[in-house]
């Protein structure tokens, strides 16, 4: 086993995806989930009583419990998490009273980070990449790690060599929407020329391109007062990827509900995004085969 390898082939609604899941133990369980959630951003994955609870931030996941049942070593930790926008994700946390432990500031590997201390006094960095830089280029020396660490920029799986269907959605600020589908839905840059982007969720590539006033097909929703368009979203689990988006600013839609189907139940939700498009979300029995 290597640290390019998964670590188990089977799914499990309960676990997240993520290979490293850090556990972090608070007094109070549901003030510390709270907070994470309403401060720094967080989406609560599920809680079990007063006493664990597991949260989302992007692609990672933190296991949160309290001292007197859990296994877990008491004591602070330091974490970091990487977000699109450290300035804003600042400016955040600070409207909300949070102790602000190290004010925004770049460093010379390439990142912008901020500290904040949480109410277990854990501290929390929050990274914005803002250059490409290889190791040797600030001091230090690749390892054989490097590569894949390189992933998300990338797609997460390859695209077929031949025909492939995507969607283009148009928006008002081009910027603003890359940033906004990347923490709100894990999405992955592919490219950006300033105003088109091309992203991928898991594999499944899509663009955004701004508003073009000189050219009425190339309007957005809000500009027109309405849209036509649906994309949909095939994923193990809808309630989490919906629940995300919706408290990264989207607008709730139908609530995740099973469907009868000839193959079975199909569960489904969905939400609108910031600029105007809907979204639905459910699991992937439609993408297999049914005879």
């Amino acid at each position: 086993m290597t640290g390019r390898e998964p670590t188990t082939s089977l799914a499990n609604r309960t676990m997240p995806p993520c290979t490293v899941i850090p556990e972090l133990v608070y007094d109070d369980v549901g003030a510390a989930a709270d907070w994470l959630c309403d401060t720094l951003g967080f989406v609560e994955r599920w809680r079990v009583g007063d006493h664990r609870a597991q949260l989302s931030f992007g692609g990672g996941t933190v296991a949160i419990t309290e001292p007197r049942t859990s296994k877990v070593r008491p004591g602070p930790r330091d974490i970091m998490v990487r977000v699109a926008d450290v300035n804003a994700h600042h400016e955040r946390a600070r409207e909300r009273g949070a102790t602000i432990v190290k004010a925004p500031r770049d460093f010379p590997y390439g990142e912008r980070q901020y500290t904040v201390e949480d109410l277990g006094g854990h501290h929390w960095t929050f990274s914005e990449s803002i250059a490409d830089l290889a190791p040797e280029q600030w001091g230090g020396t690749s390892g054989p790690g490097l590569e894949p660490a390189r992933a998300p920029l990338a797609p997460a799986r390859p695209f077929p060599s031949g025909p492939l269907i995507s969607v283009m959605l148009i928006v008002p600020d081009g910027d603003a929407a890359v940033a906004w589908y990347e923490n709100a839905l894990g999405a992955s840059v592919l490219w950006d020329l300033g105003g088109v982007a091309g992203l991928s969720i898991a594999g499944a590539p899509f663009f955004v391109h701004e508003d073009n006033p000189d050219n009425h097909a190339e309007n957005a929703p809000e500009q027109i007062g309405a849209t036509s368009t649906r994309i949909e979203v095939f994923l193990e689990d809808p309630d989490s990827f919906i629940a995300r988006a919706i408290a990264a600013g989207a607008t709730a839609g139908s609530a995740v509900t099973e469907h009868p189907m000839p193959w079975g139940a199909h569960r489904q939700g969905g939400f609108r995004d910031p600029f105007g498009h809907n979204w639905s979300v459910g699991d992937t029995t439609p993408l297999q085969p049914h005879r």
